[in-house]
């Protein structure tokens, strides 16, 4: 620590002062060692499920919206390009029955691929949420036994 401002408060009087919902969601454990006075060694014991299955359910949205963005204008960039009238030419080509009746848009049109695109997001969201809350469960289970994740901290000496 440089200058000579206050001393630096214990670990809980940091986690209370910091309110009651984060430290409810986490319980660290603040070890100072002595022989290097800009080191803490912290230890992560214990991770709220119901904080993990919030920010999963979050990011999930998030990446959902992103994913029918992305179908939307890849989409119509394919509309545009005119890729769309060249697959209709070379299946009819291929199918060389002049009956000329073939046209890709009706297999995949743009609302057929956005709402697939939707209901895989959603399947995503359901998924992944579940999915992180499990991972909150079985870390605080081995970190109950195996006593947690351990990370060192250095103070920038600039």
């Amino acid at each position: 620590m440089r200058g000579k401002g206050p001393a630096t408060p214990p670990a809980e009087q940091q986690v209370s002062a910091r309110g009651k919902a984060d430290a409810a969601s986490t319980k660290v454990e603040v070890e100072q060692d002595a022989t290097e006075p800009g080191r803490a060694l912290l230890r992560l014991r214990y991770i709220e499920p119901w904080s993990v299955t919030r920010l999963a359910f979050v990011i999930s949205v998030a990446l959902m919206i992103v994913a029918v963005v992305a179908m939307a204008v890849f989409w119509v960039v394919l509309q545009i390009t005119g890729v769309w009238g060249a697959l209709n030419d070379s299946v009819t080509n291929i199918l060389s029955d002049d009956a000329g009746s073939f046209d890709v848009s009706d297999y995949f049109g743009f609302g057929r691929l956005v709402g697939l695109t939707l209901v895989l997001s959603a399947l995503n969201v359901v998924f992944m949420t579940a999915l992180a809350t499990i991972a909150a469960h079985l870390y605080n289970l081995s970190a109950s036994i195996l006593g947690g994740l351990k990370v060192t901290f250095l103070e920038d000496q600039r």
